[in-house]
């Protein structure tokens, strides 16, 4: 059998695809790719399958090596990619031979990059994904973020790999990331100077982000609403907990929270959150459910168009 063997691993590279969707309501998370769209840029570059994984990284760092040559592409956040000592660029199919050593180190901006190997990372399916949930001990290599030692098991190709560069290439934030929202249940029940405060000022990416959530830091936001029962929570909730200072909840979230929720995230502005740094800039805007139907319907003709 074909492998990827992990030398070196970062503290939180983990095997994900496009996440397994329908089981929140048995406390399990989607899970899934940070960039959805640097997941899929890669797994057209390999002309794979939407449903084969990869290795995404947290601040790209990562040694491996594969057990029989094949092709390999890197996507995602800005990472130095080398082959046995030899530079090599991102968003561009590469060749390595067996026993050659993949060597990848962060960039400059972004933070999650995707490591793609022809054939996929073929671990078993779990509830239809191969996605690790790593709070769970679902998915994934055993259920967990991978280590040193670990040798991945990899799919036989079935397409072969494109010959274009470059495609879905990830747009690292700017200096203000804008995060478009569609107000929630208890936007209207809050107080007008915390909705208008949310809108009008700036937060800043704080140091604790994850997979789970980011949290922002800014003007304390008061929203008058004392006691609320525990609900389902969903993809880019604002949460705003007791300190006033605004959690966007993502693909690793817990399935219910108690705390106000402003609203949702559009999809498209979560990745970009995701890949937003601590110290960078955002700044909240009121999204419409018909607008926000429009940039997903917008988004996915970009890609298909793209990847035709």
């Amino acid at each position: 059998m074909r492998q990827l063997v992990i030398h070196q691993s970062g503290p939180a590279a983990s095997i994900q695809d496009s996440g397994r969707t329908g089981y929140l309501q048995l406390g399990l998370p989607p899970s899934g790719a940070m960039d959805v769209a640097a997941l899929i840029g890669g797994q057209y570059l390999l002309g794979h399958r939407t449903d084969e994984a990869a290795i995404e990284m947290a601040y790209g760092s990562l040694v491996a090596s594969p057990t029989a040559a094949c092709a390999i592409a890197i996507t995602g956040a800005a990472a130095d990619l080398s082959i046995d000592g030899i530079s090599a660029s991102m968003h561009t199919v590469h060749q390595v031979g067996a026993g050659q050593h993949i060597h990848i180190t962060p960039g400059a901006t972004g933070v999650y990059s995707y490591l793609h190997v022809a054939g996929g990372i073929d671990t078993p399916q779990i509830l239809g994904s191969r996605s690790t949930s790593a709070r769970e001990g679902v998915g994934g290599f055993d259920g967990r973020r991978l280590k040193n030692g670990d040798r991945l098991p990899l799919g036989e190709p079935t397409q072969p790999p494109s010959d274009r560069t470059g495609a879905l290439a990830s747009t690292p934030p700017g200096d203000l990331t804008r995060l478009r929202f569609v107000p929630g249940f208890q936007y209207a029940s809050m107080k007008p100077e915390a909705t208008a405060a949310l809108c009008e000022d700036d937060f800043v990416v704080t140091p604790k982000a994850n997979r789970m959530g980011v949290q922002l830091e800014g003007i304390r936001l008061d929203t008058g609403i004392e006691t609320l029962l525990s609900e389902a929570t969903t993809h880019g909730a604002i949460q705003i907990p007791p300190g006033g200072h605004p959690i966007v909840l993502l693909n690793d979230r817990q399935a219910v929270g108690g705390y106000p929720k402003a609203g949702a995230v559009i999809r498209s502005d979560c990745r970009r959150l995701a890949q937003a740094r601590p110290g960078q800039r955002v700044r909240f805007s009121l999204c419409s459910p018909q607008e926000a139907d429009r940039i997903s319907w917008l988004e996915q003709h970009y890609r298909d168009t793209r990847l035709s």
